[in-house]
């Protein structure tokens, strides 16, 4: 392994978005994160999304560079067997609902008296206690309680189409789990870190999108920042322009192509262009829809304005810029042929190859994980058997299907 949290052992008791994005990341940075799955049909995000040969794509990014096992917490083999791998790991992450890790006796305070100095990341939706922490949560709920659909349409609540707070709450986990990782360094020991999605949002939305609702006393409220950007139509698509925060900005598009808009009473301050917005998108959108996307960027390109192209989904990996850069990196799967999936952002020492391994099938790493901690073969024995009979059972119903 490589990367600043290689000889650091991470058990993900996750399954979905939030809690495996938080274990990818700290295996992206060199830890050895052992997934641990359910037996049967295990995460259920394997079958979410795009499914090619019984491997989900969403869950092929998200669970690379780990390892997997399977274990059945109604069954008491099973359940020594994670204490096992508790007393020899240094962090534990888990995303169940609020109540449930108390009834199979794997909460916090059962399992630091096994290992003391034990990191216990616990991921819920809307916390641990309080009226919501019952919910069975998904992110479009949580981006209702945090007021993102009247954010983008006041008129008509508009969801994002990106489940946002679940990546969001596993960077908001991972750098928790980083800085009580630190903590443990100098010597102040493991702790609890209850993470939730609604506090997460909150965190990530309040310095732009509560901008104008922070200060509770005074205060000019000049517009939400989302009003000084605006995609125009092109003659293939769309450009994000932002011409509308300065005057000398709005005064260079104008003079650009000829038109006396700056002039106009409705246009010629940033207040006065807010509040008139529409009328001003459809006036700039006459120009605009003269010129093709790339030769848009260019002209503004030219006269230093920001513009940017709005690239389709399966144009992303060809911008230009992203090719520069090798932001997107192409790997030969040995059974699922050809993937792409971004690199970490950050490269940090010590890291070499990306990625490291490919996300596991379903109990690959039984025998490799638990021979490493003495667990009895017979024990490892039945593990596979099962997994077997279920990877077999697993097929069977994706044929079907096909």
């Amino acid at each position: 392994m490589s990367g600043p949290y290689s000889g650091i052992r991470v058990l993900e008791l996750t399954s979905t978005v939030s809690g495996p994005f938080a274990g990818m990341m700290l295996a992206d940075q060199g830890a050895e994160v052992i997934k641990i799955e359910p037996p049967g049909i295990g995460d259920l995000a394997r079958f979410m999304g795009t499914i090619k040969d019984g491997m989900g794509a969403m869950f092929s990014t998200l669970n690379r560079n780990k390892k997997c096992i399977c274990l059945d917490f109604k069954n008491e083999e099973d359940l020594n067997v994670l204490k096992e791998l508790v007393s020899t790991s240094d962090v534990l992450i888990e995303n169940y609902r609020p109540g449930i890790v108390h009834k199979l006796g794997i909460d916090y305070e059962s399992l630091c008296k096994i290992k003391p100095d034990l990191i216990y990341c616990s991921i819920s939706g809307y916390g641990q206690s309080g009226p919501y922490k019952e919910k069975k949560v998904y992110d479009p709920l949580i981006q209702g309680t945090v007021g993102i659909p009247n954010a983008q349409n006041s008129k008509f609540p508009e969801l994002l189409r990106t489940i946002i707070y679940d990546k969001v709450t596993g960077l908001t986990s991972a750098q928790a789990i980083s800085a009580a990782l630190y903590q443990k360094e100098r010597g102040e020991g493991g702790q609890y870190l209850p993470i939730s999605m609604m506090e997460s949002a909150l965190y990530y939305n309040w310095p732009d999108l509560m901008m104008n609702h922070t200060f509770l006393e005074g205060g000019i409220n000049i517009g939400e920042l989302a009003d000084l950007f605006e995609v125009y139509e092109t003659s293939d698509g769309g450009v994000i322009i932002i011409i509308i925060a300065a005057d000398e900005v709005f005064s260079k598009f104008c003079s650009h192509f000829d038109l006396d808009l700056y002039s106009n009473d409705k246009y010629n301050s940033l207040e006065s262009r807010i509040i008139n917005k529409e009328q001003l998108t459809e006036e700039i959108n006459k120009v605009t829809r003269n010129f093709s996307s790339r030769e848009l960027v260019e002209r503004m390109d030219h006269e230093g304005i920001s513009a940017s192209v709005c690239n389709q989904l399966d144009e992303v990996h060809q911008d230009p810029q992203v090719l520069d850069q090798g932001s997107i990196v192409e790997i030969n799967h040995p059974e699922l042929g050809k993937m792409r999936m971004p690199k970490p952002p950050a490269n940090l020492k010590g890291q070499k190859e990306f990625p490291r391994s490919l996300a596991p099938i379903l109990g690959f790493d039984n025998r490799e994980v638990l021979e490493n901690i003495k667990i009895d073969n017979d024990i490892i024995q039945r593990m596979e058997e099962r997994e077997e009979q279920n990877r077999l059972l697993i097929k069977a119903m994706m044929d079907a299907e096909n």
